[in-house]
């Protein structure tokens, strides 16, 4: 007789019947059974797990009742409704798949034009290709074949037939043809969403002039950049196109902007607070154009290809674009009138995902900048508490940024977990990932790795504009110099003060001494020093030694590189804020008049364990600089971004009000000055 207490046998037996019934879902064969009746809940659990293929199941609309062709929303949808539709799919991800997989079985148009031989070379890619009803026709030139045909679609949006002209970046071939398109279709914007090179690939040529004093000629057309303004994810610049007579006389000249995204890489998708954001700077200069301006052409989009990239990007503008009209989002429609439009626009399930994530972002976090005029009223809002919530706007930001904060697995972070590089951390629960790490490159001994505790962090107007590192250890020394010169910081920011002799906080630069070692190759002297209300600051030079026996050979020499360290002396450790907010801003000010002068590198931040006190220096940095640039104020986007990269920073609420109370105290008490 079996133990009663012993229920293994019991435990065995079910999961035996379960792997029973697992082997009979995967044999199961819709078309003998009644499929129709199973819930479509059951059906998406088996999809989801790979128990059934898509290939065994027929998704027309007018299919029976309970058909899974009913999850996929064939009509647009309010908004209230498609934030759970979003819900719906977080819990069965699979239906991004049966989506994705049912719009794109639409192409059927010809495409004659693009394949002919003439037109070959002319193409970057044979799967992203117009259709011959709908391409761009350029005005034929005389005896030359083909000269009507670009890589260019027209493409409408949701409210507007032919809103948009999506085209391939140009080729060498192509670039004359390109800006006779941009000048016959009277483009109102010119939105490019990849790099000129992407891993040593060319995926565009760039087909304006290098900088603003130069003057191009393409064709009959010529160019030159009259503006251009740097942030970190983006460029935009200001075209001046213009023809001459004979007389080399100006007989006709417009502007145009160009709205460059240059963080997109191929094959993959962005941050959607970045990209919502390039979408709504494309918005605030253009003008509503594409809605309601005849007299301006449509807006020009291209990648490399005129594919992926071009057609999430224009699902998003179209979808926000009916979201402000007539509230409500139509994807799946709006993907399946794209691929009927042009080849290859949205090019797989991770993208059209990514779509979904973008808009639903938008959807929950709303409006989340305003004018700096308003920032003392509305801190004064934000601080008043729900009766019902019990919360105020602050804790609702703060908790709404920790649900979107992205988390990083133990393989994200494969190399501060290595065995060799683990006594390098403070705490082994905050490590970087290796995507976003600053990779150490001086030879310091076959003992030394590539590996120092710490992350890149973008700023307001350069991408990796900081380099976030706890307080360096003991044995780490060389390591910390080691980013500082190989990553050729031009300032350190360090954000407390260690007591003296402290063994957990040793120092690593030299106080009172000339010059310091520090590791086996960096050493440091001291040129200069400077006391100031809660601010001390030195001037450092860095010497490297050669080690590496290739390098010798080779004859390198290293060269010294100079550096300036700046300390706030009035952050005592434990506590959460300095003792002195105008100390800290006047110290923001002294590093940004600094890199002023010397423009380059990253500006690297120590604080005690590499995450409380970091996110807020970047992050109140990052709001000063849209407060100068544009007049307006998004702590809750700059806490998010500095979060991308180390989910830890602006680690509680009080650092996340203090991001706001920094910002406040810099327009009331240096805004005016520095203007």
């Amino acid at each position: 007789m079996p133990n009663l207490k012993d229920k293994s046998h019991i435990s065995r037996g079910n999961s035996q019947k379960r792997r029973s019934k697992s082997s009979n879902y995967a044999e199961v064969d819709i078309h003998k059974t009644n499929f129709v009746s199973i819930p479509n809940t059951i059906k998406l659990s088996m999809l989801n797990s790979g128990l059934l293929s898509f290939e065994k199941i027929r998704l027309e609309a007018r299919d029976e009742n309970n058909s899974l062709s009913k999850t996929i929303p064939h009509f647009p949808i309010s908004k209230a409704h498609f934030l759970k539709l979003c819900d719906l799919r977080r819990k069965f991800p699979v239906l991004y798949k049966l989506e994705f997989q049912t719009a794109t079985r639409v192409e059927t148009n010809m495409c004659r034009h693009a394949l002919r031989k003439n037109n070959h070379d002319k193409n970057q890619n044979s799967k992203c290709i117009p259709y011959d009803y709908n391409r761009v026709v350029l005005k034929k030139k005389a005896a030359v074949a083909d000269s009507d045909y670009i890589n260019a679609s027209y493409v409408d949006s949701l409210l507007k037939p032919n809103a948009y002209i999506v085209s391939q970046g140009p080729v060498e071939e192509t670039v004359n043809a390109f800006w006779q398109m941009v000048w016959q279709e009277n483009i109102s914007a010119i939105i490019m969403l990849t790099k000129t090179f992407d891993f040593a690939k060319v995926m565009c040529v760039q087909y304006w002039p290098p900088n603003m004093e130069i003057h191009e000629t393409y064709g009959d057309i010529h160019i030159n950049i009259i503006h251009e303004e740097q942030l970190a994810n983006f460029h935009i610049r200001t075209f001046h196109l213009y023809k001459v007579n004979e007389l080399k006389e100006i007989v006709n000249e417009r502007l145009i902007l160009q709205f460059h995204y240059t963080e997109w890489y191929s094959h993959s998708c962005p941050f959607s607070n970045a990209l919502l954001e390039f979408r709504r700077r494309v918005r605030l200069v253009v003008g509503n154009i594409i809605k309601g301006d005849d007299i301006k052409g449509p807006m020009l989009v291209h990648c490399s290809d005129g594919g992926g990239r071009s057609g999430v990007y224009l699902s998003i503008d179209a979808n926000l674009e009916l979201a402000e009209e007539e509230d409500c989002f139509n994807v799946f429609g709006y993907l399946k009138k794209l691929r009927q439009s042009r080849k290859g626009l949205v090019e797989n399930v991770e993208q059209y995902k990514f779509i979904y994530d973008t808009l639903e972002e938008h959807e929950i976090c709303g409006k989340t900048w305003f004018p700096v005029s308003e920032l003392s009223d509305r801190l004064k809002v934000k601080a008043r508490r729900n009766p019902l919530t019990k919360m105020n706007e602050y804790q609702v930001e703060y908790g709404q940024i920790c649900k979107q904060t992205p988390r990083f697995s133990i393989g994200d972070c494969a190399g501060g977990h290595r065995a060799d590089n683990r006594d390098k951390n403070r705490d082994v629960l905050c490590v970087p990932p290796d995507n976003f790490r600053p990779y150490l490159t001086s030879f310091q001994g076959n003992a030394f790795t590539d590996y120092i505790n710490s992350v890149f962090v973008d700023g307001y107007t350069k991408p990796r504009e900081y380099i976030v590192t706890e307080w360096p250890l003991k044995h780490t020394l060389g390591e910390f110099w080691s980013l500082i010169y190989d990553h050729e910081c031009s300032v350190v920011v360090v954000l407390c003060q260690p007591p003296v002799n402290s063994q957990n906080f040793p120092s690593f630069w030299p106080h009172k001494s000339k010059m310091e070692k520090c590791g086996p190759v960096f050493s440091v002297h001291n040129i200069s020093s400077k006391i100031y209300t809660n601010i001390k600051q030195w001037e450092f030079k860095i010497n490297k030694k050669i080690v590496s026996l290739t390098e010798m050979m080779a004859g390198v020499k290293a060269p010294t590189k100079a550096v300036q360290l700046f300390q706030l002396t009035c952050w005592p450790m434990g506590h959460k804020v300095p003792t002195s907010t105008n100390s800290l801003v006047y110290l923001m000010n002294m590093v940004e008049l600094w890199r002023q002068r010397v423009d380059y590198g990253p500006v690297c931040v120590v604080s005690p364990d590499g995450r409380s006190r970091a996110g807020v220096y970047c992050a109140a940095n990052a709001c000063i600089e849209q407060v100068i640039q544009h007049g307006e104020v998004d702590v809750f986007q700059a806490v998010k971004t500095v979060r991308r990269h180390r989910p830890q920073l602006v680690e509680n609420m009080t650092e996340y009000k203090y991001c706001y109370d920094l910002v406040l105290h810099y327009v009331l008490h240096f805004l005016n000055k520095t203007k």
